[in-house]
């Protein structure tokens, strides 16, 4: 049965059964890092063979609000977890500038380790880490030219508590970047109707990033997601002279080579659909199962018919790289047409989310605004469901948003839900109201 609860009702529910809840958690083991790095054991889904989606919950862990010495009037955006899942970042956007790092050693009590500014106060609305540790990259989107910065916080002169921007690149502005997970290289999205898809970076020295190709259709490529096993990439569009999605073959990391595509305007448009009927446009970002041949992908609208999840068949039936087939499709619990006003707009559609394998059973953990965090089961891919919500709105009366952030209308307004294996922790970021860390727990049936 599935299980959306409100804020109300969720926090009754945790009050009530919190003691009880946490010793219900499915068997199995992650670690949690101590300040010295020594860890220690909590109970969790990651190891559990048999998981039956619709008992799990969310569970919340953690929060690092705004008024902690975060971001005092909000405006936080993309949130990214290291891989040995040790340290957050966190970008910003709506009149903030500059890129936070997050101690998750004690995911109960996320710490601020640093704030580093910008100049002219732009934002850095992406971050993302590198796979070498002590580096993250940040986009620079607006406010001045700029791409992208190369953040050192301890790979070489710089720290965790005193980072130093140690690579730039100003030539255009970029909307979304994504390091690839095990190389040197940067790949940066040109989010305009008149350029080519996506840079190619080698940033095998981060002081002096190198660019080495563009690569994809024209127009305005939103975010790329990288398989490193498949050796694959991912590139949604959103607008342009094409809209829907490339794959490339990606055995030489800085040469992305197409293989396949998926046209959106030869397919039915959210403008002619009811809510909840599937339907395509506004491609905004992807990620391949790790498990399956299966490909993930959420539609972003802005107004009207909310943008609901795809799952592609690209090799587990009948579909392949090639030719990816449709086959499941959902929108969030509470989906319902938005209107024009801005504190209507992006309400109800999806946003940035991650797979998360639970042994027998697939989930989807995704931010999807005004839903706040959602949890998708999609261990049938022909009919992925949603089966839990977290309204990510706790603290908000202790808050007083800028002007920028109020015009956003009321929390929750979740940006991006982060999936760590290492830890088996969800880290989500909401605009309002901060940071915060969850885990997938047996909530009852």
């Amino acid at each position: 049965m599935t299980r959306l609860r409100d804020s109300s009702t969720r926090r009754r529910l945790l009050v009530r059964t919190g003691t009880a809840l946490a010793g219900t958690l499915l068997a199995g083991c992650s670690s949690s890092l101590t300040e010295n790095n020594e860890e220690t054991t909590t109970t969790t889904t990651a190891d559990k063979e048999n998981v039956d989606p619709s008992r799990l919950t969310l569970r919340k862990r953690g929060q690092l609000h705004p008024s902690a010495r975060s971001s005092p009037s909000g405006g936080i955006s993309e949130v990214s977890v290291r891989a040995d899942g040790r340290y957050a970042v966190v970008g910003t956007k709506w009149g903030v500038s500059g890129s936070y790092l997050v101690d998750l050693s004690d995911p109960t009590a996320p710490k601020r380790v640093h704030h580093l500014g910008n100049a002219n106060d732009a934002p850095n609305l992406d971050v993302k880490f590198d796979a070498r540790n002590g580096l993250y990259h940040r986009a620079i989107e607006r406010t001045w030219d700029g791409n992208f910065e190369i953040v050192d916080y301890g790979h070489g002169s710089g720290t965790p508590k005193n980072p130093k921007v140690v690579g730039t690149v100003s030539e255009g502005k970029s909307h979304n970047l994504t390091p690839h997970p095990t190389k040197p290289v940067l790949y940066t999205v040109n989010y305009d109707l008149k350029t080519n898809g996506f840079d190619v970076y080698d940033v095998s020295d981060p002081t002096t990033p190198r660019k080495v190709g563009q690569h994809g259709p024209q127009g305005a490529c939103h975010d790329i997601t990288v398989d490193p096993k498949r050796e694959l990439l991912c590139s949604a569009f959103q607008a342009g002279k094409f809209i829907g999605f490339v794959i490339y073959d990606l055995s030489d990391p800085r040469n992305p080579t197409e293989i396949g595509r998926f046209d959106y305007t030869k397919r039915k448009s959210y403008g002619e659909a009811r809510v909840g009927e599937e339907a395509f446009g506004s491609a905004h970002h992807g990620h391949f199962d790790p498990r399956r041949d299966l490909l993930v992908l959420g539609d972003e609208r802005p107004t009207g018919t909310p943008g609901g999840k795809h799952v592609f068949d690209v090799g587990w039936k009948d579909g392949s790289l090639s030719n990816p087939i449709p086959v499941g499709f959902t929108v969030s619990p509470n989906a319902k047409r938005m209107g024009d006003d801005y504190a209507e707009r992006f309400d109800w559609t999806g946003h940035h989310f991650s797979i998360v394998p639970l042994g027998n059973a697939t989930l989807v953990v995704s931010a999807d605004w005004h839903e706040g965090v959602v949890a998708y089961d999609i261990t049938d891919p022909t009919n992925p469901r949603p089966i839990d919500r977290y309204p990510t709105d706790d603290g908000a009366n202790a808050l007083t948003p800028n002007d920028k952030v109020a015009q956003l209308g009321s929390p929750p307004m979740a940006w991006r839900a982060a999936y760590n294996a290492t830890r088996d922790l969800v880290v989500a970021s909401d605009s309002f109201t901060g940071l915060y860390t969850f885990e997938l727990a047996d909530g009852g049936g």
